[in-house]
């Protein structure tokens, strides 16, 4: 029972602590443009909505987050994939004490209950904070999309030898 508690308290700990790691902005491009054909993501009552269709998961997200390629939308995506991970894992905490429980030890029933509804609230406690890091990445998605840019553009005039610039400002509705 010890080792159970021992595993799951390090596995509740290393997720927190992989949460809370600051942005890394090794990849982060100042100025990028956002694709244009991104759309934002809209959130209904627990589901995702994507150019109005119906996401089956979270999980479906990855492509538009992979896209636009903002790191503090990757870092929760991440951070929410590690959670949902997580979870998993300990839901199979249940089977690893059935499968290597000693046969003859059938006296104390009392451990597997307490192990079992342990890994059932954990998983459920993981699944809450590994969705709420989705609800981030999707607000600062959306955010990133609306944002206003500013920008400057030099394009040369066909046919001569002569260059064209421009300076602009757009906001996404």
């Amino acid at each position: 029972m010890r080792f159970f508690s021992v595993l799951l308290f390090c596995t509740l700990v290393g997720g927190v602590a992989c949460a809370q790691r600051p942005a890394d902005s090794t990849f982060y491009r100042p100025g990028a443009a956002v694709p244009a054909h991104l759309k934002p993501i809209e959130r209904s009552y627990g589901s995702y909505f994507y150019g109005g269709k119906r996401l089956r998961s979270p999980n479906s997200l990855e492509i538009p987050f992979n896209e636009l390629n903002d790191p503090i939308v990757n870092r929760h995506f991440r951070t929410y994939r590690t959670f949902v991970l997580a979870g998993q894992v300990v839901a199979l905490v249940p089977l690893v004490y059935v499968l290597t429980r000693n046969k003859g030890t059938y006296t104390r029933s009392g451990d597997y209950w307490a192990v079992y509804f342990g890994s059932i609230g954990a998983t459920l406690g993981l699944s809450i904070i590994g969705n709420s890091q989705a609800r981030k990445a999707v607000t600062q998605y959306n955010r990133a999309l609306a944002a206003a840019r500013f920008g400057f553009s030099a394009q040369p005039l066909p046919g001569t030898t002569q260059t064209a610039f421009g300076i602009s400002l757009a906001q996404r509705l």
